[in-house]
């Protein structure tokens, strides 16, 4: 025989043993892949539930904070600023009243 026929044959073989170890282990190995597979979307699940847990609080709080500095603080302000104001416009007025009885 030829030594290219000695190369081709020796290939076949290769071919054929890596063949007949997929044969084999190919069903082992798709149960070890279905069973990585499905552990890592379990932990993907609970690290989504994860970070809704986390942040939903947190997205709340920051809604809450924004809503007061938008809409609470500027009313708080004014009513205090009324408050001062109509307080101020009640002692001039009694001021007034007795600068006008005496």
């Amino acid at each position: 025989m030829r030594p290219g026929t000695k190369d081709w044959w020796k290939r076949v073989w290769v071919w054929l043993a890596i063949l007949a170890l997929l044969v084999v282990f190919l069903p082992r190995m798709a149960g070890l892949a279905s069973i990585g597979l499905s552990l890592s979307l379990v932990a993907i699940i609970i690290l989504g539930y994860l970070v809704f847990v986390v942040g939903m609080p947190f997205f709340a709080w920051i809604m809450g904070e924004a809503g007061y500095k938008v809409f609470l603080k500027p009313y708080v302000r004014a009513w205090r600023i009324n408050r001062i104001r109509n307080a101020r416009y009640l002692r001039e007025a009694l001021e007034r009243s007795k600068e006008q009885s005496n």
